[in-house]
């Protein structure tokens, strides 16, 4: 049987039958896996316990002829990411938002190289400028930036972004979905999920500028874009993870 070496970061685990755990793993060769860890839960001190964490990078071999693996080998690959305050919180929502939307054993490499960028970005941020959005992951909220060190925001919706373009979810944004047409600076457009854009007037609900849309594209992220950026992804979110509620944002009521 082939041994599978992997690089990758826990993004959920559980505990599997008495004394092993099942491992959600996001990697940069296969996507997501799913591995079985035996003999773990019974050894408190066991070196593979310690570093199936999440926010460490890690190298591993599994085995297996089905889509659920056995892992047999777990090393760092450098030192653990250190997020505080509500950027930690913010690392368990992309954590939970990728085990639901991802497809399992699919690689994704673009996504796994920006999720590991969110999570360096999110060390750099602290408990104070964070504390400033501490509502960014409200459905009902949108919050916008009180300070130049307030980063929380454009790193999620660059991310949620990215997830749903790369996975197939996010309708082009660059022209409007009915007739084709380049979307206009000075024009306005509704956003539909499955659908796309949608020419209106300047005082329909949730009516977004085209000079907007170029900018959310362009991963241009103000005052002035954040609250559409957010309304794009909230409401397409559910096509790629489903309706069940997001557990990570009740850290943030």
């Amino acid at each position: 049987m082939s041994v599978l070496t992997l690089n990758g970061f826990v993004i959920h685990r559980r505990p599997y039958r008495e004394t092993s755990l099942l491992v959600d793993f996001f990697t940069l060769e296969s996507g997501r896996i799913t591995a079985v860890v035996k003999g773990v839960r019974s050894n408190s001190k066991s070196s593979r316990k310690s570093l199936l964490q999440p926010l460490q990078r890690i190298q591993f071999d599994c085995i297996g002829r089905t889509n659920l693996k056995n892992l047999t080998r777990v090393e760092a690959f450098g030192p653990a990411l250190n997020c505080r305050g509500n950027a930690l919180y913010a690392s368990f929502y992309l954590n939970e938002v990728l085990q639901r939307a991802l497809p399992e054993s699919e690689p994704v490499e673009h996504l796994f190289e920006m999720y590991q960028h969110t999570l360096e970005q999110l060390t750099l941020l602290t408990p104070v400028a964070t504390a400033e959005s501490e509502n960014m992951l409200q459905p009902d909220k949108v919050s916008q930036p009180k300070s130049k060190n307030t980063a929380l925001e454009p790193l999620l919706r660059e991310f949620e972004l990215t997830l749903l373009m790369t996975l197939g979810y996010l309708p082009d944004l660059s022209c409007d979905s009915e007739t084709l047409a380049p979307v206009i600076e000075n024009a306005h457009y509704q956003y539909f999920p499955e659908k796309g854009l949608v020419s209106c007037a300047n005082t329909a609900k949730h009516a977004i500028s085209g000079e907007v849309l170029h900018k959310i594209s362009n991963s241009q992220f103000s005052r002035e874009t954040l609250a559409p950026a957010k309304y794009i992804c909230r409401s397409t979110l559910p096509l790629a993870i489903g309706n069940k509620p997001i557990k990570s944002r009740e850290l943030f009521v």
